[in-house]
């Protein structure tokens, strides 16, 4: 065993059948795109690269936890911020679709392509499940216009519901609400109390499980050495599958690809050679050459050690996303497009909960995004950010239909 034992894998979620367009049947998670809108099966093709874009520009600049660990759901955010876009204008309206990597696509192409992405992502087998959810909470005192209701409705079935930011029930029930879409993985996205000067709260949820092709007997799995990038080590247990699967190699890294399943869907496993750093391999993230890689793999016989470990990773974007272009949304912003009332709004937090757990028997992720939109008369807080730069684990979890990155993220501690 390699004594830095470094691990990067992406989980690539392969999903088939798209149905007929534009009826979609519904599901658990009520992930049903009203029937009276046009869009065209093909139409999320017009986001794949910028979902996968956003992922990547998040990874290079999001707080990593205490132990540098990073696990993000681009798609998560891609969704949250895509409906609050309907409520934009000017400025603002600009610098969203820089981030959102939406130039050239009216607001009416982007929210046709989130909902042929949504009805795409609405597949589920025996032993695969992949379930999104999107609500809006808004403040009982405002009113929200109708073409912005409507829209976020129609294109991402997004529950509008009203609460009186007063009443202490109000956190428990948005609460409840993302503890059900994720299967209670995630339990909380807002505190006990709301914000006083709260207008709206734009949320969205995905959760995943899926179970193993070729399950991880428990009989193999050991504790051994895991040698984190300060060259201390630790005691994590590792799985072992020994299989015929796709696999390649360069001079970057080794790498391999684990189905779920019926393998429509599948987990990929990427191993930096010992000259390469988790760094450096970050630095070579691109749109491109993510779609090189995935085109390399082959099958062949071999054996897998992974580790088996949960994962809890929550982050706050707002520093991010100005950092990434998307300043006036949170001071000086433009959303006349959202309510009825003459109020100034403006983002003032935009988090992000996520969990993952890979044992024998396969992979369960969750993620959480929460945008929530205040009075311009308060404001917001400036929160420092600390990032953790040891990176020995790469994760994205992929819908290679589209090849849109749902989750990604570093792990470098998995113990």
């Amino acid at each position: 065993m390699k004594k830095s034992f470094i691990w990067l894998f992406s989980l690539c979620l392969v999903l088939t059948g798209c149905g007929t367009l534009p009826t979609l049947t519904n599901n658990t998670n009520s992930l049903k795109v009203a029937s009276h809108v046009e869009f065209g099966e093909e139409d999320y093709q017009d986001i794949v690269s910028s979902n996968n874009a956003l992922g990547f520009d998040l990874l290079s600049t999001a707080t990593r936890d205490d132990k540098g660990n990073i696990f993000i759901s681009p798609t998560s955010l891609f969704m949250a911020l895509s409906m609050v876009y309907n409520g934009a204008d000017g400025i603002t309206k600009e610098e969203m679709e820089k981030v959102l990597y939406a130039k050239g696509l009216t607001p009416n192409d982007l929210n046709k392509a989130n909902a042929s992405f949504m009805t795409l992502l609405d597949q589920k087998s025996e032993k695969i499940q992949l379930n999104i959810a999107n609500s809006i909470w808004l403040n009982n005192k405002y009113h929200f216009q109708e073409q912005f209701s409507t829209t976020n409705k129609d294109y991402f079935n997004a529950e509008i519901k009203e609460i009186d930011i007063h009443n202490p029930q109000s956190p428990k029930t948005i609460n409840d609400w993302v503890k059900s879409k994720t299967n209670g993985k995630i339990d909380k996205i807002v505190a006990d109390e709301l914000n006083p000067e709260l207008i709206t709260i734009l949320i969205n949820a995905i959760y995943f499980n899926g179970s193993w092709t070729y399950p991880f007997g428990k009989s193999s799995t050991e504790e051994k050495t895991f040698t984190l990038e300060n060259g201390s080590t630790i005691q994590v247990p590792l799985m072992e599958l020994h299989e015929n699967l796709f696999y390649t190699r360069n001079n970057i890294f080794q790498a391999v690809s684990l189905p779920y399943g019926d393998a429509s869907m599948s987990m990929k496993v990427f191993l930096p050679n010992e000259n390469v750093s988790l760094k450096e391999f970050e630095e070579m993230l691109t749109v491109d050459q993510w779609q090189d890689w995935q085109d390399s793999f082959y099958k062949l016989e071999g054996t897998v050690l992974f580790p088996k470990f949960t994962l809890e990773y929550e982050v706050e974007l707002k520093e991010t996303l100005k950092a990434l272009g998307m300043s006036s949304a949170f001071n000086n912003s433009n959303f006349s497009k959202m309510v009825e009332e003459d109020v100034g709004i403006s983002i003032s937090s935009v988090k992000q909960k996520t969990y993952i757990d890979v044992n024998e028997e396969g992979t369960e992720a969750a993620a959480v995004t929460s945008v929530e939109m205040n009075a311009t008369s308060m404001q917001p807080s400036d929160n420092p950010f600390f990032m953790e730069v040891n990176r020995p684990f790469f994760i994205a979890i992929v819908d290679e239909t589209s090849g849109s990155i749902l989750f990604m993220g570093s792990i470098t501690n998995p113990q």
